[in-house]
């Protein structure tokens, strides 16, 4: 497999459970205005906005709210390690990848 971005589709979720549509995830990305989300293991997780600032939870040692907490299990799950939302395309990738590539 390549190190790049491929497009995330409803097949590539069917056997998540609970059940979570390619819908459902670009609305979470369009509520709270979310470019990408990184997973870097280890619960770990980076959440930057469309302005390119980083999202973060409003209290210290607060939890995201629970759309983002959804998409968090779902990548830790699936062994997402990117999930994109760009011009209106919802894009994944299992591997690192580089900032300018997004």
């Amino acid at each position: 497999m390549r190190n790049e971005l491929t497009d995330l589709l409803d097949h590539d979720l069917e056997h998540y459970t609970p059940q979570i549509s390619k819908k459902e995830i670009i609305d979470i990305f369009i509520a709270y205005d979310i470019s990408y989300i990184r997973y870097f293991g280890s619960d770990m997780f980076y959440v930057e906005m469309v302005d390119e600032e980083p999202l973060v939870p409003l209290h210290p040692k607060s939890s995201y709210p629970p759309g983002i907490e959804r998409l968090f299990d779902l990548m830790t799950r699936e062994r997402i390690s990117l999930i994109s939302y760009k011009d209106g395309k919802l894009m994944k990738s299992y591997f690192p990848i580089n900032s300018s590539d997004l």
